[in-house]
């Protein structure tokens, strides 16, 4: 198991050393509160307490692939955001709410995920340069996928809008590691669609 949290942390230590310098203390402080897990594919990442709430942390994914989900009143599957090597996702709706997130998160995939206490996080951020870096870059980061995904679901041709996320650069990484299955649950379109757009392209 060390070895595996090892290879996680460096794993996030070199995402952190894209945006700003670090060193040992960065190093230490990742050790004492940054935790490892393994998911398997289909299991969620956190559910509610017995008073219905979750216990507040960030995720960051390591490896594999998760999704933020709920199901519509027809029972459909809706994937809000696809959550790659890198991407983060925190039980509540900003660092500085104790509001709970309105989503599953589960995993389309064999993942590893770092998970760290929020209040830990907050006041790290609120103490080292370095930490408000790293959490204004994971925030960034999310907003980016949001901004993208909306120019899409703007286009209310169906067709439409799964061509342009064929074609769009920034969705390229996600849609090539998703099943047409997942593209429909992302961009709430069937699947007869991207079969008649595939045939069309």
């Amino acid at each position: 198991m060390k070895l595996e949290k090892d290879s996680a942390l460096l794993f996030l230590l070199n995402y952190w050393a894209r945006y700003c310098p670090v060193d040992a203390s960065h190093r230490e402080w990742l050790h004492t509160y940054a935790q490892v897990i393994e998911m398997k594919r289909g299991t969620l990442l956190f559910e509610p307490d017995e008073d219905g709430r979750h216990r507040d942390y960030l995720y960051l994914v390591c490896d594999g692939l998760l999704a933020t989900l709920w199901w519509d009143l027809d029972g459909r599957r809706r994937i809000d955001r696809l959550l790659l090597p890198g991407d983060t996702v925190l039980t509540t709706r900003n660092l500085y709410t104790n509001k709970q997130v309105y989503y599953f998160v589960a995993a389309l995939r064999r993942s590893t995920v770092i998970r760290i206490p929020a209040d830990a996080l907050r006041a790290y951020k609120e103490s080292c340069r370095e930490a408000d870096t790293l959490v204004d870059v994971m925030e960034q980061k999310k907003l980016k996928q949001y901004r993208a995904k909306n120019r899409l679901m703007l286009m209310k041709d169906e067709r439409e809008r799964y061509a342009e996320f064929v074609r769009d650069d920034y969705m390229k990484p996600l849609r090539l590691v998703t099943s047409q299955q997942e593209h429909a649950d992302y961009l709430n379109i069937s699947r007869i669609t991207i079969t008649r757009v595939n045939r069309d392209i």
